[in-house]
């Protein structure tokens, strides 16, 4: 399975995210700041761990064969 590189804060609920190569379909996404104040974006998976990832990081998404509709550079 191929996906497009996204930032963390499009990614949405149904979307597949590939975490340390495994793909995780998205359960809900939740926004949230670091105890300094910065952005993060939590991911909840149907199984498995949440990933706490910075709002601006990059991930690989597929969202259901459909490929997302922006590509980050």
């Amino acid at each position: 399975m191929s996906g497009v590189r996204v930032v963390a804060l499009r990614v949405r609920r149904g979307d597949l995210v590939c975490d340390k190569g495994r793909w995780r379909e998205v359960k809900n996404v939740r926004s949230s700041r670091f105890a300094a104040g910065g952005p993060i974006v939590v991911l909840i998976f149907k199984s498995g761990p949440a990933l706490r990832v910075h709002a601006a990081d990059v991930l690989s998404v597929d969202r259901g064969g459909q490929r997302a509709v922006r590509e980050v550079r």
